[in-house]
């Protein structure tokens, strides 16, 4: 432990430890990793840090078909993982336009996904590939839904108590792929728009199984579910991929802000849908 004025900085070297930290701490303590967004805020009544980077977080894995992933993760990790690219195709794509280098070398996984932005890019992708949280504190492990974890702008199930283990995606036996499209102002902005889909295929290439995430037009990523029902057990043309573009507007709410206007965000999703799902169903009907 070493105190920053009156603020201290804990560090704990075991998982049991930091949560131990988080359910006895008498004053108001922040979780920090990365910390690229933790520091971009003011934090006037924080007591204190709670670093996690010692606690061994930082793991990617694949076990009897479950990939696995600590939230602790950078996405410079998940860049250079060859098993996130084969498995995990849209949290890559997202991973290689998220911020610029010096931010993806130690942002992580699990701070991106707390931070509950709804332009956050790691998010559709988690929803789009049905991913599971592991959250742990004190009394155990629970497990949440990657759509049941946000429940507004900056607002989560996550208890004060708790924190994130890692992340499980369950990879399907027929064949499958995921994307993800992004538009911003420049390359390293926070997006007007994001996309992920998720497709996998029959033995006749016809969709099977589809999920589409939509990022920064709704308080939180919204699934476009009735737009996925109008491709299962079909194949993609022109047509079809229209008509799946024209039901996007009733799932989302965008607004017009200093980035863009909700008139352009509503036009642009229904093209990042069309790229998003069409580049997964060509990559799973191979």
């Amino acid at each position: 432990m070493r105190q920053l004025g009156l603020k201290e900085y804990l560090i704990p070297e075991s998982l049991e430890k930091a949560v131990g930290i988080l359910d006895e701490y008498p004053g108001n303590i922040e979780i920090i990793a990365g910390g690229t967004d933790v520091f971009v805020d003011e934090h006037p009544e924080l007591d204190a840090m709670l670093d996690i980077t010692k606690l061994g977080l930082d793991h990617i894995s694949l076990k009897e078909g479950m990939l696995l992933i600590g939230s602790c993760t950078t996405y410079h990790d998940i860049i250079k993982s060859p098993v996130i690219k084969e498995n995990f195709r849209a949290l890559w794509d997202a991973s290689n336009v998220l911020a610029d280098m010096t931010v993806r070398n130690i942002a992580t996984v699990g701070g991106n996904i707390c931070s509950a932005v709804p332009s956050g890019d790691a998010i559709p992708p988690m929803l789009a590939c049905g991913a599971q949280f592991v959250l742990a504190s004190k009394e155990g492990e629970r497990t949440v839904r990657a759509e049941d974890f946000f429940v507004g702008p900056r607002k989560t199930v996550l208890n004060k108590n708790e924190l994130i283990k890692e992340f499980k995606v369950v990879l399907p036996k027929e064949r499958f792929s995921s994307a993800f499209e992004k538009v911003a102002r420049n390359s390293v902005d926070l997006a007007n728009a994001n996309v992920a889909a998720f497709v996998s295929c029959a033995a006749d290439k016809s969709i099977g199984d589809i999920r589409i995430a939509l990022g920064a037009v709704a308080p939180t990523v919204v699934r476009a579910k009735k737009a996925e029902k109008l491709m299962l057990g079909r194949r993609p043309d022109e047509e079809l991929l229209n008509k799946l573009c024209a039901a996007i507007p009733e799932t989302i709410s965008p607004i017009t802000n200093i980035r863009s206007t909700k008139e352009y965000r509503t036009e642009v999703t229904g093209v990042l849908v069309k790229r998003a799902v069409l580049r997964a169903y060509e990559s799973a009907a191979l």
